[in-house]
């Protein structure tokens, strides 16, 4: 069940940072035009790529120190429903709500 939540997670991940990239690129491209936009969205990838890298290269040390304690909660019953429940209400939410408005 662990791996089923993992995947959920990473779903849900992948789907709020592809929205937030259409988002940002279209209001920079409502701002200094489209190909400004573009390059200035690629330039902002690019240096949250290398800050994000640099930041889970710094945790890897401390997440095999931390291994012992996560194997003692991942034997807990996760409540699958409900997190698909709720994966499912944000997708909503970022859709149909906040797409209307």
């Amino acid at each position: 069940m662990g791996k089923a939540v993992a995947l959920m997670t990473a779903g849900l991940g992948t789907y709020m940072t592809l929205k937030m990239w259409s988002e940002f690129n279209e209001a920079l491209g409502t701002v200094f035009g489209a190909s400004w936009g573009v390059i200035i969205a690629t330039i902002a990838y690019l240096v949250y790529s290398v800050e994000k890298n640099d930041k889970l290269s710094r945790e890897s040390t401390m997440q095999d120190r931390e291994e012992g304690l996560m194997s003692n909660l991942a034997n807990e019953d996760q409540p699958l429903g409900f997190i698909v429940g709720m994966y499912i209400f944000i997708i909503f939410v970022f859709e149909v709500i906040l797409g209307a408005l």
